[in-house]
């Protein structure tokens, strides 16, 4: 089952990566090629650059590919490492376990509004921090249980 979320949420942050790609392409030819641009272009690649980041950081989280600073865990030994892993991991639940319970009254709210070009609903925009909180969330417990058993 989790391969199949991490193989699903690689695919779509590829298909949304993409996606940005070439509405900015379109923007940047349209704005020297053609008398007018698209105005919808920009709103676009915003939200799918939304999305790719929201998608992908539970990814970052399942291969460590976020932002540490490691040269005071370097001085650590192998089962103090494992313990502030742990503890690290602990407060980004929080912090996303906070976001994720905020973010679902946010999302209600903003169901009464759509965006000015696209005419898309800002809830299914908004709903991208909820998304985001829940995968990291999970991506998060899943490393300290593999911490866990590593420890044993």
């Amino acid at each position: 089952m989790k391969q199949t979320l991490d193989k699903t949420l690689e695919w779509a942050v590829v298909i949304s990566f993409i996606l940005m790609i070439v509405t900015v392409m379109i923007q940047v030819v349209a704005r020297y090629a053609l008398p007018w641009s698209p105005h919808w272009t920009e709103e676009l690649a915003r939200f799918c650059f939304i999305y790719m980041v929201s998608l992908g950081a539970g990814l970052a989280i399942k291969d460590r590919a976020y932002v540490n600073v490691s040269s005071l865990l370097d001085r650590f030994s192998p089962k103090a490492k494992i313990l502030m892993d742990n503890l690290i991991l602990s407060a980004i639940i929080l912090l996303m376990g906070t976001m994720f319970i905020y973010s679902i009254p946010l999302v209600k709210i903003v169901t009464l509004q759509d965006s000015a070009s696209l005419k898309i609903n800002m809830g299914f925009i908004y709903f991208s921090m909820t998304c985001m909180g829940f995968l990291v969330m999970l991506y998060a417990a899943f490393e300290i249980f593999l911490n866990l058993k590593k420890s044993q």
